[in-house]
């Protein structure tokens, strides 16, 4: 029976402490379905999420969905102390080793005294080894304290700079956010170099975005301030947008193009060893019900729309061919994102009111609403 207990206790503290570096101490968290914290966030957000799909009010649900995230860090610190302590009170009542301890319940008492420092002396080792055992205990408890602490201020800046930079998406209407009004609003004159300049902003926050989410994975379920912006609804917005920019001449494989192919390995990256199959058909469906007349022209009044507004562009074939197979890029691990996390559908700008003397039809609402959705 001690030697369960002692295998069973080893085995607790050496899973947290894994677990522990490979969440905070690692550049590159590896993937796998037995990680304490993937269980602890698996089954957490589930509950979750099942809670948020029942509640109707919008703003009520996104409310909900924003305490998960932090409240999962003080989750994740408390199963990590757990794991160690009872690990540890398995290993000294194993061993024996504690004085006055004449109890499982004493053992995983004193555990808990030396891994919080709280040095009571109402039980004490009396042998070499659980004196070391009893410093190597303290110094796991002070390390993990240490860790944890450190990273809090690393993630909420990570977050801090990703909702920074939301605030600027904005198309000049208190709407939704189309990718046709953005590309319009960001070149009023049509002057490419313009919506040029605007990608390579978002370029840079893209690749912040594969930086950090991928070292931080909790960061996915940090909700924005505003209940109808959300980061992956942003990020489709932008794709979207630098998708059409590939059929504008003298934007096509610039800025737009690089922050695409920063977005799709993010959306990769995000979703890897997920199977799409399910939104690839229910996609692909949607693409075959479109292919009519109607899409047509609904595709060329997006086509005409950018071509009024003053630039120039490939031929509609080639400019429709390519825009739908680079979509499929991560049309599907998009979607997919979206459900998974709950984002709330487009992203919607600021309601600040209309400035004096500007009228509210400056943008023309997109025709490209449904398609590019």
């Amino acid at each position: 029976m001690t030697t369960l207990a002692a295998v069973v206790g080893i085995a607790l503290v050496v899973s947290a402490l894994a677990d522990l570096v490979n969440t905070l101490v690692t550049t590159s968290t590896s993937r796998g379905r037995w990680w304490p914290s993937f269980i602890l966030y698996r089954n957490t957000w589930r509950v979750m999420r099942s809670v948020a799909t029942s509640i109707g009010d919008d703003r009520r649900r996104e409310a909900v969905l924003s305490t998960f995230a932090p409240a999962s860090v003080l989750l994740l610190l408390v199963m990590w102390v757990t794991c160690q302590v009872i690990g540890f009170g398995l290993l000294w009542w194993a061993s024996g080793g504690v004085d006055g301890a004449g109890s499982l319940f004493d053992d995983l008492y004193y555990s808990g005294v030396i891994y919080f420092t709280l040095g009571f002396g109402e039980l004490v080792p009396v042998e070499v080894v659980p004196r070391v055992g009893a410093l190597v205990e303290a110094m796991f408890g002070v390390l993990t304290t240490a860790l944890v602490i450190g990273y809090l201020p690393a993630l909420y800046s990570a977050y801090s700079e990703r909702e920074r930079k939301l605030m600027t998406l904005d198309d000049g209407t208190e709407g939704r956010i189309t990718p046709t009004n953005l590309l319009l609003s960001r070149a009023p004159t049509g002057d490419v170099d313009e919506v040029v300049r605007f990608f390579e902003g978002w370029e840079e926050w893209v690749s912040g975005l594969l930086e950090t989410h991928t070292t931080f994975p909790m960061l996915r379920l940090f909700r924005s301030k505003q209940p109808d912006q959300n980061w992956v609804t942003a990020l489709g917005v932008l794709c979207d947008a630098a998708l059409q920019c590939q059929v504008i001449v003298g934007a096509r494989d610039r800025a737009p193009y690089w922050m695409l192919r920063r977005s799709i390995l993010l959306f990769n990256e995000l979703t890897a060893d997920v199977d799409l199959s399910e939104y690839r058909a229910r996609l692909d469906e949607t693409y075959a019900e479109l292919d009519t007349d109607d899409d047509s022209n609904l595709f060329r009044q997006l086509y005409d729309e950018l071509t009024a507004h003053g630039f120039e562009l490939i031929d509609y074939e080639t400019a429709r061919d390519e825009t739908r197979v680079l979509r499929r890029l991560f049309d599907a691990q998009m979607e997919y994102l979206i459900d998974a996390l709950l984002c709330p559908r487009g992203f919607w700008g600021h309601r600040i009111g209309h400035r004096p003397g500007v009228s509210a039809d400056l943008v023309v609402p997109s025709p490209d609403e449904n398609l590019m959705e």
